[in-house]
């Protein structure tokens, strides 16, 4: 099958540890419970969008020991796992993620098989493939010699760097990145940390300096997500529904936005399909334990539109 989208980011394990307090440094502290579930943001991505019926490639590097049940669970909703590449003598990325009851966290990440992705041959395949592509977590020099081939420049391009735009992007290489892309997703801390790398006070001033940029999708949490085009700001409702985990929320904001992509829905639509997605994932523990279809979601999004 001939995928629409092609994600490039994380496979990871994530293993959420409930504590009462958050330990001082050099203490302990008694862990209530602690659960392991399949993730990661290419993953996550890859994963929700394919379940919506957008045929979508994943790009990502792990160890041999990723479980076989995670491999299922991504073939079993459609992902194609072509450039999903096993490296010898690494493992796969892991996370560990420890909150207390003030829901403060802290998380221990390691990197494991992505953490030598500049180094890596860029793996083209569902890029040339597809219509559009999505960069999210990974090394930014991978994602700048892959975003300069002319066989991409007339698809879609999606930069999504999340968490990891503070600590492993600079200001040089995000600018540069821009310039080969047309789409930001990011949430309130990321968008400041993008104006601050390009000098601009708002994202309209960052539309405005990088011409072959059309949208900025900016998500919100609790508040919905807010869409910056070349004419208009468009906010988008939340769905509202009981928070259980949120981990994983953006990633299916991501995965309605890009089914709505894929059936030529405005950018309002889209983002409303994109808050109807998310709204599944949190009511759950775990990123992909609370997988909907296409048809859930749409239903959900008609509801936010009334």
């Amino acid at each position: 099958m001939r995928p629409f989208l092609c994600v490039y980011g994380h496979t990871n394990i994530d293993h959420l540890l409930a504590l009462k307090d958050l330990p001082e440094r050099n203490t302990s502290s008694n862990v209530i419970s602690k659960k392991s579930y399949f993730g990661g943001t290419g993953a996550n991505l890859a994963t929700m969008a394919s379940a919506l019926g957008v045929p979508t490639a994943l790009v990502s590097y792990v160890g041999k020991d990723l479980p076989p049940e995670f491999r299922r669970l991504m073939e079993s909703n459609g992902v194609i796992l072509d450039e999903l590449v096993e490296v010898d003598g690494q493992e796969t990325p892991t996370v560990w993620i420890a909150t207390d009851e003030k829901e403060d966290q802290v998380a221990y990440v390691f990197q494991g098989a992505m953490a030598n992705m500049g180094s890596y041959p860029i793996q083209v395949k569902g890029a040339k493939d597809a219509l559009a592509i999505h960069l999210m977590t990974g090394s930014p020099d991978y994602y700048l010699k892959l975003l300069a081939r002319p066989n991409l420049l007339r698809k879609r391009r999606g930069l999504d760097p999340a968490q990891e735009i503070h600590h492993v992007w600079d200001a040089e290489r995000f600018q540069k990145a821009l310039d080969f892309t047309d789409m930001l997703f990011c949430n309130r801390n990321e968008l400041a940390t993008a104006l601050r790398y390009t000098g601009k006070d708002s994202p309209e001033d960052v539309l405005d300096s990088y011409r072959g940029m059309q949208v900025i999708v900016n998500t919100l949490g609790g508040q919905g997500a807010r869409i910056y085009g070349r004419n208009e700001v468009l906010d988008v409702p939340a769905a509202k529904v009981e928070v259980v985990d949120p981990t994983g929320a953006g990633d299916a904001f991501r995965a309605g936005f890009y089914a709505g992509l894929y059936r030529g829905k405005s950018w309002l639509e889209c983002g409303v399909l994109g808050s109807a997605a998310a709204s599944f994932v949190v009511s759950s523990p775990g990123s992909l334990t609370s997988i909907p279809d296409w048809g859930m979601v749409e239903e959900r999004a008609r509801s936010l539109r009334r």
